[in-house]
């Protein structure tokens, strides 16, 4: 019975051995479940910040296009009313075709420059105030002379402004 009973232990501690080699098999499943649901865990939140972040990006760019639809009506608006006032006051003879021609020319530079303000804010996405600064340096580092460089780009002003590069440098 003694060489039996050696038997019976030899298998049980191979049982054993085979159930702790098991354990550790699925022990070692688990940790790697346990890894790969946190990384979906963690890309999730990434996702969901990611979704997040750009639905903020809609809205600002919502109320921008709202800001935006804004003031092109009233632009529209002070055109309609600055043309009527031209009219008025033309019809009253208060004003000579010569200044109305003066008056609608200035009023066109006007909105030009509006318009050049409105695509550097775009652009830079900077204040009213800031675009206009830089256009107003533009201009006025393009009224120096046809031989005299533009000390920043060191481009010489007989060639077309370019407004697409940084201006960082002009808004100082």
């Amino acid at each position: 019975m003694d060489g039996e009973q050696r038997d019976d232990d030899t298998d049980m501690q191979g049982q054993i051995a085979e159930l702790y080699s098991r354990l550790d098999a699925t022990e070692q499943q688990a940790a790697e479940s346990e890894s790969r649901a946190d990384k979906a865990e963690l890309r999730a939140d990434d996702s969901a910040t990611r979704a997040d972040a750009a639905e903020s990006r809609k809205n600002v760019e919502d109320v921008r296009a709202r800001d935006d639809r804004r003031r092109l009506t009233d632009l529209e608006g002070r055109v309609d009313a600055h043309d009527e006032m031209i009219t008025e006051l033309q019809a009253e003879g208060l004003i000579t075709s010569e200044q109305v021609t003066h008056l609608e020319a200035a009023l066109e530079t006007a909105r030009v420059i509006g318009a050049a303000v409105g695509v550097i804010m775009t652009l830079h996405r900077i204040s009213q105030v800031e675009a206009f600064r830089i256009l107003k340096k533009a201009s006025m580092d393009g009224n120096r002379g046809t031989n005299w460089p533009c000390p920043r780009t060191a481009v010489p002003l007989t060639a077309p402004l370019r407004l697409t590069h940084s201006f960082a440098a002009w808004s100082a």
